[in-house]
């Protein structure tokens, strides 16, 4: 459960009655019709899809997209999470629409709420009930030591009892804060570094235009108003990933001297992730993969380092030690998983320059084999991971 507006919005003409002579108001049809036109003329690229009876609008990459759906008395209702950016966002959202609503003749239904009493007393109504993420996509799980994730970074219980006390003091969770020239680049720009930002070198167009984009975001909100607070350690690492070695580099560095701050970024973090119905693996963060032969095959890397995973369910009705024995062991064994239900062993050789550790668990009837591959001293990385392999 998040936070988000869900208001609703009707036509100024009556639907019945005596004022409806005066001009009454349109059914939901003709209501579909006009809106799904006026938001493609309107609001262009920010419109992911329309119909006669909905559109769906994304207007900041970090929050889920927000959907006007036709109701069937021709009033509108507006829906869409907010919380993962912030109240600025909120109020930019609604601002957004006021001039399609103008051009349909609705007005909203109901007076605004005070968006950011509503939202920090949501954020403290959730800590009472014991969250430990806020605002954060369920997709990505990062394995930290936190009291709570938040969408700018992990907070400690004493944030969070502050926040109890007062949640006025939950402001500095959110990425759009305050109004004014800079804050919706601004906010961009952090909540990529926080979720997106690999932290190395771009292992591809996609993740180098992703970084261009939001080191253009920190330069276009600089540009808007020179005091905002910006994150000038993290904006330099960005600039030396992608190769930047210039003056502008320098004068960021300087700046991040003339300010420290402790690095930002969950993809610094181990993350959990589900492979398959059955197996978990914690990869760090700055790792990307897929699967590949028809899911076959999993591999994931971070350009340095990289992992190669095949699973399997065994047809026979052995114990996990008799899986294991089936396969022979074919390298030195440099360690051993012995427990009741998940037995496994790693081998480890070098091929040249390259050190490479195959590790076996098996939770019968299901079978993992996990190949790791990096440089000499990775050994440790190598074992960390084939041991965080879990059957759920």
């Amino acid at each position: 459960m998040s936070f988000g507006i869900d208001r609703r919005a009707r036509s100024r003409r009556a639907k019945g009655g005596l004022r409806a002579l005066l001009g009454k108001a349109p059914d939901a049809a003709e209501v579909g019709d006009r809106l799904g036109r006026l938001a493609r003329r309107m609001l262009k690229d920010a419109v992911i899809d329309a119909s006669p009876r909905r559109v769906t609008l994304r207007l900041h990459p970090a929050a889920a997209p927000v959907r006007i759906v036709v109701l069937p008395d021709g009033d509108l209702e507006i829906t869409g999470e907010t919380a993962s950016v912030g109240p600025g966002y909120h109020r930019h959202l609604e601002t957004t629409l006021a001039p399609l609503l103008e051009e349909l003749e609705y007005v909203w239904a109901d007076d605004a709420p005070d968006v950011r009493a509503a939202m920090t007393a949501w954020v403290a109504a959730e800590l009472r009930a014991g969250a430990t993420r806020l605002a954060l996509p369920e997709a990505r799980a990062f394995v930290l030591d936190a009291a709570v994730l938040t969408p700018l970074g992990p907070r400690d219980r004493a944030w969070c009892d502050a926040v109890l006390a007062d949640p006025a003091r939950a402001a500095d969770m959110f990425a759009w804060w305050d109004d004014g020239p800079g804050q919706a680049a601004r906010s961009r720009a952090l909540l990529a570094l926080w979720h997106d930002v690999p932290w190395r070198e771009p292992l591809d167009a996609d993740e180098r235009a992703l970084m261009v984009r939001v080191d253009a975001d920190l330069a276009a909100a600089r540009a808007a108003d020179p005091a905002l607070a910006l994150p000038w350690a993290a904006w330099a690492e960005l600039r030396g990933h992608l190769g930047d070695d210039d003056d502008a580099l320098a004068e960021l560095r300087a700046q991040a001297d003339a300010d420290p701050v402790p690095p930002i970024g969950y993809r610094r973090y181990p993350l959990e992730i589900e492979l398959t119905a059955t197996w978990s693996i914690e990869l760090p963060g700055a790792f990307v993969g897929r699967w590949e032969d028809d899911g076959d095959r999993y591999w994931a890397t971070d350009g340095e380092r990289l992992i190669e995973l095949v699973t399997f369910t065994a047809d026979d009705a052995l114990d996990a030690a008799a899986l294991l024995a089936i396969a022979p062991e074919k390298h030195p064994v440099v360690a051993r998983i012995d427990e009741p239900d998940r037995q496994g062993r790693a081998e480890a050789y070098l091929d040249g320059k390259v050190h490479i550790v195959i590790g076996l668990v098996a939770v019968a009837p299901e079978v993992a084999i996990l190949t790791c591959k990096g440089p000499p001293g990775s050994e440790a990385w190598a074992l960390a991971t084939w041991r965080s392999l879990r059957a759920r």
